[in-house]
């Protein structure tokens, strides 16, 4: 018997916060094509509404853009216990201040240095997401 095939509402969304449109389209097209719903956001204020309206399983974070940047849609999202619970991918070219950053009562499940190694993100992905 072949199994029924995956309706999109079983897909899990993971929201690609990047202010680098080229950054930001390679992360989507690539997780699309592994099978998740993937949504992209320029910055923390775009971000923010996307969590208010799509609540992402997963969250790929860039912590320096020049308008709403990752360390304050990490504040933000500390006001919200619903989505303290969303699982955080810090992905930056800026590894040494993500020491600085306070992770308390966020779920940060990783942190991938720019440039990014593909698989290393899949990886991860998977591992969060169960898929």
């Amino acid at each position: 018997m072949t199994p029924a095939p995956e309706t999109t509402e079983a897909r899990k969304w993971v929201l690609v916060v990047d202010d680098d449109p080229t950054v930001r389209t390679l992360f989507v097209d690539i997780l699309q094509e592994a099978g998740y719903r993937v949504v992209g956001a320029e910055d923390g204020y775009v971000a923010e509404d996307l969590i208010r309206d799509l609540f992402p399983d997963l969250i790929l974070l860039d912590l320096h853009m020049p308008r709403g940047s990752g360390f304050s849609l990490l504040n933000n999202m500390r006001k919200h216990p619903r989505w303290q619970a969303i699982p955080i991918v810090i992905v930056s070219g800026y590894l040494d201040q993500i020491e600085l950053l306070d992770e308390a009562g966020l779920t940060v499940v990783g942190r991938i240095g720019k440039p990014v190694d593909i698989d290393r993100l899949l990886a991860l992905v998977r591992e969060t997401l169960g898929k």
